[in-house]
């Protein structure tokens, strides 16, 4: 019985590095296009968030663009800004453009922004008294709302995908494309 296991034990060990071996150095490359990044992100929008009690943003028409030389990608989005007052409701409007990076999740085999910042918040009529606290808030909502955003999910069941999940090795924003590398 303790031989049988043994073997069983040892046959096992030898597959497991046998497979290893043979997708050590395999790669499996992903284009992922523009217009797959727009598609996955415009679904998302619009999206309105209460803070402060008084504010009342509203995020829409985002504009997708890859940043080839930061290897960042930046969506540009409208925001219309409501604020309750005393004299009633004051409804002010302008944009907002952020950068993330892009980051995988091999548990998911997912592709996320990641790492979100506010490059510029621009909102014309806010009084200046309150522009540091909107800009903060706004910035907080948005970067929380990108935060973890999935942009693209790897499909596929084969050897060599499963194998090439477990890692990503590179990946390159340019020519208006992401270029990711997995493997082991």
């Amino acid at each position: 019985m303790k031989k049988t296991i043994l073997i069983i034990g040892l046959v096992l060990i030898t597959a497991i590095a046998g497979a290893f071996i043979y997708f050590k150095g395999k790669r499996y490359e992903v284009v992922i296009t523009q217009e797959q990044v727009d598609s996955a992100i415009v679904e998302k929008f619009p999206v309105t968030k209460k803070f402060l009690i008084i504010f009342e943003l509203t995020l829409s028409n985002p504009q997708v663009q890859l940043l080839e030389k930061d290897n960042r990608i930046q969506v540009g989005l409208d925001a219309a800004l409501n604020m309750k007052a005393k004299g009633g409701n004051k409804k002010m409007s302008g944009s907002c453009a952020m950068t993330s990076k892009v980051r995988y999740d091999a548990g998911t085999h997912e592709f996320y922004l990641t790492d979100s910042q506010v490059d510029r918040l621009e909102i014309e009529g806010i009084p200046e008294k309150y522009l540091e606290k909107v800009s903060q808030a706004a910035s907080a909502a948005a970067e929380k709302y990108l935060e973890d955003f999935s942009v693209y999910k790897l499909e596929g069941e084969d050897g060599k995908m499963a194998a090439a999940r477990l890692l990503l090795k590179d990946l390159q924003i340019r020519d208006h494309k992401i270029y990711v590398v997995l493997g082991l």
